[in-house]
């Protein structure tokens, strides 16, 4: 049996919550190789998956589930979860949060829970946002439930995978090239080169000078020493690193997505030409090794249609290419955001990630498409999920080399386990010693992993297009 195999779905609920349980079901069976093929009750007399409020007077052939009325209150709302609400579900020795339904298995929903966390309901509903207008970690129902990384909508995909196979249907599950998961190492190319005057400017008078480091004498001139070193050597170290980058995932078998900025629109952006030479050689050698080049649109972009629009012209331009994937500076990003992609012809986002803490936002590892909760409609943009970030384990968690790949580790094995992506995001920081210490080995050490594990390694584009076995 091939992908696509179409698996009878009966979906009884009023019309607006009806479109956003079809959208979670369907993303919960499109990883299972299945699509629904939307009945009435009376066509699962041979079999198929019920989702209703009747489900005891439907054939023993389909597999029941729930739905609660006053799930469809709490959607009809814009209602922020009650903890209360929340039941645990003991799989392979570990507790999942199940947020509709009831304790007992035959009562709970994850057709609602699953739509709750895929379609962001806790970002629309919960306000308080951080200093660049984000839905922080700190926010989060993950954070209160203390559930930190795991992806419990992957969890119950496979609750309900086992119930698909118990009733007779051989599962041929979606794979990467044959392989069991996959690993996308991106890069947010925020600046070409670091000896920029503003940052000479630091080490002279803020740090030599002025001493905001707070350090003893000799700490300040043994920096300042090492920053000489760098300054004077030629070729700089952000630019050796963007080098770097990609000839260590290419020498291991992979291949990466680099997202490149064209304008700043303020003091969150640091404007480079993407006209010069550096620039240029870099786009050609990324295209004709088959790496992808993404837009990474400026900070104040995404809500700004025209920013947006300009910035994407630019880089087709400049790399001579359509840009499909897009992830938004600072990971921000608002219920707009994903409808000025789209409008832009972008097919693949990765921003949706805590910019604070380390793990799945959406709660899964595996692409999925974006939900418009004001519109109420799905929608053709896929999310490919951003789980880790340089800046996330060594600024904001403040972690030490051996801790960040430990954590990082963790993680893969999340998305190894549950046949998902783990897309890491190193900028081209890597191999500052001087500032960005042990960042380049946190990113070896991933990349290695991942070879070793046997996952597919490659760009947001190329993996999401086989694993859909489908352009995108």
């Amino acid at each position: 049996m091939g992908h696509n195999h179409e698996l009878r779905c009966c979906v009884e609920a009023p019309g607006d919550y009806a479109v956003k349980a079809k959208y979670a079901l369907s993303m919960l069976l499109i990883p299972l190789g299945c699509i629904p093929k939307w009945v009435h009750r009376e066509a699962l007399e041979e079999g198929g998956i019920y989702y209703g409020p009747s489900s005891a007077q439907v054939t023993s052939e389909a597999i029941r589930i729930p739905l609660h009325s006053e799930t469809i209150v709490f959607f009809q709302r814009r209602s922020i979860y009650p903890l209360s609400n929340t039941v645990w579900r003991t799989w392979e020795n570990e507790r999942w949060p199940i947020l509709f339904g009831g304790p007992e298995e035959h009562n709970q929903d994850i057709i609602a829970s699953t739509f709750f966390w895929l379609s962001g309901w806790q970002e629309y509903t919960v306000r308080n946002r951080d200093f660049h207008g984000r839905f922080s970690f700190e926010a989060s129902l993950q954070a209160k439930l203390g559930i930190g990384g795991m992806p419990c909508v992957d969890a119950y995909r496979e609750w309900l995978a086992h119930r698909i196979e118990a009733s007779g249907v051989d599962l041929n599950r979606r794979t990467w090239t044959k392989r069991g998961w996959a690993f996308c190492p991106t890069h947010d190319i925020d600046y070409i080169r670091k000896w920029r005057p503003g940052m000479i400017y630091r080490e002279v008078v803020q740090y030599l000078i002025g001493n905001q480091l707070k350090q003893s004498v000799p700490g300040r001139i043994n920096r300042f020493a090492r920053f000489l070193k760098d300054w004077i050597v030629p070729g700089d170290v952000f630019k050796k690193a963007l080098t770097r980058m990609t000839h260590e995932t290419e020498k291991r078998g992979g291949k990466g997505t680099y997202f490149f900025k064209t304008d700043g629109h303020g003091p969150r952006d640091v404007y480079y030409p993407i006209s010069h030479r550096f620039v240029k050689r870099t786009f050609n050698w990324l295209k004709a090794n088959d790496f992808e080049i993404g837009l990474h649109p400026s900070y104040y972009a995404y809500n700004h249609a025209g920013y947006l629009q300009d910035e994407k012209k630019r880089l087709e331009a400049a790399a001579n290419l359509a840009v499909k994937s897009v992830r938004q500076h600072y990971l921000r990003y608002e219920t707009r955001t994903s409808q000025l992609h789209l409008e832009e012809g972008f097919s693949i986002d990765s921003t949706l990630a805590f910019a604070d803490q380390e793990g799945f936002r959406r709660g899964t590892c595996l692409p999925f498409k974006l939900f418009d909760i004001q519109e109420n409609k799905i929608l053709s943009l896929w999310e490919m999920p951003l789980c880790v970030m340089d800046g996330t384990v060594f600024n904001y968690r403040g972690y030490s080399l051996e801790e960040a790949v430990e954590t990082t580790i963790q993680l893969m094995q999340w998305c190894k386990r549950f046949g998902g992506v783990c897309v890491g995001l190193w900028h081209n920081m890597l191999w500052d010693e001087l500032d960005f210490p042990g960042w380049g080995e946190h990113f070896i050490a991933s990349i290695d992993y991942a070879v070793n594990e046997g996952a597919y390694i490659g760009t947001l584009k190329d993996s999401l297009a086989m694993y859909l076995n489908s352009d995108v």
